[in-house]
């Protein structure tokens, strides 16, 4: 067997970081297969039709503020009526009221005193919680009364294998920044920039940017430690005072738009996507991978080889030693409904209270209108599953659900014409308290392969959005194509 890499591009997963790294590899001329488990692509970013209803994997919006690359590639995508940005507009129910999330100063008249005024107070002072205990930064954040009434039972239930926020690192919340060699991207993410140790090794890897810097400062020193913790500190003031809502894209039809678009104009630029590619297979000879195989067909010696599935079967495949990186599984319950819900601003809302068993409702009709039939209205809830029995028979759960939606005021049990439940398996990694220690270990052997790059949420044991992948998938192609910088 030649060691010439002689075969096509290979990217196992046609989501957002799949996609993302398949159509600007084909533009440019590169031969590239795309190889995806299921029957159609979107990974994680699809959607999905319920009895003439149309509902996302998930409540999943597409930022506008991740990088001109990124945009540009997903406008040259889908069709000029599908690029509708929309505000982003998200609430919370803090002990029974609705209130936009992050609170702004308004909710001083509808939140307990004590929550509210501690909040905004932390929110103007230029002082950033170095703990990277998510319960501990949390309450440095926005003050322990708000930790007590929101923060720490929403975390508890939406995140039960850390315990809530006692033995999850902040990263989780702070979805912090990745690059695709799963560095802590300390260029981007300003918060990480306190950290020395993470600056140094982002400059140890990305010596280009060491450059740069050096040039830019002979013109202006940049800001120091404390100048960057007053502009974070000026940043959650900007939150908690004025209302500059984001922009995100929301195209008619829902957002697995957005990864068919892709997918369609890559397989018209002339690459090859398999549907229903199962049981993928890598091989590795020293430092490179040299066979992809699945059910039905097989690539010998690929130039590249793109993996955005699961970290953990990767390192199977190749025989790293697993370490703990949980992935959590939810469970999401699709509603119809009998009739128009009230109109509202708030494309979903979080829900702390206890007594309620899902943690999170999505309003897929707020983003835009026609993702259901004439005269109806579609609720989503989200649940992270506590039982076993409820993961066997989630049908278990409808009459809380009922119950939890009839406490909030959302609607009455009879105005529900219909639920189905959809597991969504590994949808969150989630962040022990040493998980870049964990990372570390993993990525220095999976550096040793050549032409192998491991990207995505799944792929990376990255919490973050649907923008971000993309952008990974985006860099991960301009690394092959030699364009890439950092």
């Amino acid at each position: 067997m030649s060691d010439t890499p002689t075969g096509p591009v290979v990217i196992v997963g046609a989501g957002m970081a799949g996609l993302g790294a398949a159509l600007p590899l084909r533009r440019a001329g590169r031969e590239v297969i795309v190889l995806e488990r299921l029957g159609e692509v979107g990974g994680l970013a699809r959607s999905v039709e319920f009895r003439g209803h149309v509902f996302d994997v998930g409540p999943h919006y597409f930022f506008l503020d991740v990088s001109a690359d990124v945009n540009a590639l997903v406008k040259s995508a889908v069709q000029p009526e599908e690029w509708r940005p929309i505000d982003f507009k998200i609430g919370a129910i803090i002990n029974g009221v609705n209130v936009p999330w992050p609170p702004t100063a308004s909710a001083i008249f509808r939140l307990p005193p004590s929550g509210i005024l501690r909040y905004l107070r932390n929110a103007v002072k230029a002082e950033i919680p170095d703990s990277h205990v998510a319960r501990e930064f949390l309450e440095g954040s926005y003050g322990r009364a708000m930790y007590r009434i929101f923060l720490g039972p929403y975390l508890l239930k939406k995140v039960p294998p850390s315990q809530g926020a006692e033995k999850l690192h902040r990263d989780w919340w702070l979805q912090a920044a990745r690059t695709i060699h799963n560095l802590p991207d300390a260029k981007r993410d300003k918060l990480l920039q306190t950290e020395p140790q993470l600056v140094q090794d982002y400059l140890a890897r990305y010596p280009q940017v060491r450059r740069e810097g050096a040039a830019a400062t002979a013109q202006a020193p940049p800001p120091g430690g404390a100048v960057r913790v007053a502009r974070i500190a000026r940043g959650l003031f900007k939150n908690a005072f004025a209302r500059n809502y984001k922009k995100v894209l929301y195209p008619p039809g829902g957002v697995g738009v957005i990864t068919q678009r892709v997918a369609q104009r890559f397989v018209e630029a002339g690459g090859t996507l398999k549907l229903r590619a199962s049981n993928v297979h890598v091989e590795a000879n020293g430092r490179r991978v040299t066979r992809v195989t699945w059910d039905g067909g097989a690539v010998e010696n690929p130039q590249k080889v793109i993996w955005t599935g699961s970290l953990h079967r990767l390192c199977a495949m190749l025989g790293i030693p697993r370490e703990e990186l949980p992935f959590m599984t939810i469970l999401l319950g699709l509603m119809t409904m009998r009739r128009p819900l009230p109109a509202g601003a708030d494309l979903y809302t979080y829900v702390a209270d206890p007594e309620v068993v899902f943690n999170r409702i999505y309003y897929p009709n707020r983003s835009v209108e026609g993702l259901c039939p004439p005269g109806k209205d579609s609720l989503c809830v989200e649940i992270t599953p506590f039982d076993e029995r409820d993961e066997a028979d989630p049908t278990r759960l409808t009459e809380r659900v009922k119950a939890g939606l009839a406490k909030l005021d959302v609607c009455r049990p009879e105005e529900i014409e219909d639920i189905k439940y959809l597991f969504v398996p590994d949808s969150y990694p989630v962040y022990p308290l040493d998980y870049r220690e964990k990372l570390k270990r993993v990525w220095a052997q999976l550096d040793r392969y050549e032409n192998l790059r491991s990207i995505g949420r799944s792929g990376q044991f990255w919490y973050n959005n649907m923008a971000r992948s993309m952008r990974a998938g985006i860099e991960t192609a301009q690394e092959h194509l030699g364009t890439f910088e950092g």
